[in-house]
């Protein structure tokens, strides 16, 4: 595993431990794709476990933030799931730049 897959991870792993996120690591966490979106944002895909035994969760770290709707990871549609959360997060912050704008 590169260095830039241990950083993404590491960096999933702290938003998902934030008291108003997860709220503690994940059991387990598997890089499983990247792609680049239509403006040039790399974005790396994880799957990860809330527990041992737990269904799988997709999760997203990229350029314009990390990311996880806490919704089941899919492998036929992680591409798919991973750039509607990419576009929800780069809306987020265009919406934020227009607001300190204003």
């Amino acid at each position: 595993m590169n260095e830039e897959i241990k950083s993404a991870m590491a960096e999933l792993e702290n938003w998902l431990s934030d008291p108003h996120e997860l709220g503690h690591k994940p059991n387990k966490v598997e890089y499983t794709n990247k792609f680049e979106d239509e403006d040039g944002i790399s974005c790396m895909i994880f799957k990860f476990k809330t527990s041992l035994f737990g269904k799988w969760y997709l999760g997203i770290v990229s350029e314009s933030g990390t990311f996880s709707e806490m919704k089941a990871y899919d492998q036929k549609s992680e591409i798919e799931d991973a750039k509607a959360i990419l576009t929800m997060l780069k809306n987020y912050w265009k919406d934020m730049a227009k607001k300190m704008q204003q």
